[in-house]
């Protein structure tokens, strides 16, 4: 969405979803729903629409293409890539995108890793990103976890290795 943030730890966001739904107790202090009505005043297809209204953004995928300087771009700041209304296909398109784009860093955020886990070790998922190599080097890829309570989110979820 913006190629330069306020996020310290980012230099952009690219939202090709936006919108949520509370998954846990992480969830109470969401970022992006805290700022979802500012974000409904600046941007027009945030506007009229509650943050539990999951919206794609076909139009959006390619834009980190247009990014020639390389930066590390968090992925859906407004929303969580692997939400379960996102249908798979949407998600492989994302990963197309961002393994056309080898000069940035992506960074992907989930609380949702069974499905993650599941997408990702999918063969059809490797075929969204052609002869890239897979795991994707320049996908960055973390589980939030709250408290030890839901520590076992990211235990034991994903084994993948490099030409595997």
């Amino acid at each position: 969405m913006a190629d330069k943030t306020g996020i310290e730890w980012t230099d952009a966001t690219w939202n090709p979803v936006t919108g949520c739904a509370k998954v846990s107790a992480g969830c109470k202090h969401c970022y992006a729903e805290r700022n979802w009505p500012r974000m409904t005043k600046l941007v027009p297809a945030y506007a009229g629409r509650a943050f539990t209204n999951v919206a794609t953004h076909a139009d959006r995928l390619l834009q980190p293409l247009s990014w020639k300087r390389p930066r590390r771009i968090f992925v859906n700041s407004m929303s969580d890539l692997f939400h379960q209304d996102i249908h798979d296909d949407f998600i492989g398109m994302v990963f197309r995108t961002m393994a056309r784009a080898p000069q940035h860093t992506f960074q992907v955020l989930t609380k949702r890793a069974e499905r993650m886990q599941r997408l990702l070790t999918h063969p059809k998922m490797r075929g969204f990103v052609g002869d890239a190599p897979w795991p994707l080097p320049n996908v960055w890829i973390g589980v939030s976890v709250e408290s030890r309570r839901v520590l076992t989110r990211i235990r034991s979820r994903i084994t993948m290795r490099h030409g595997h």
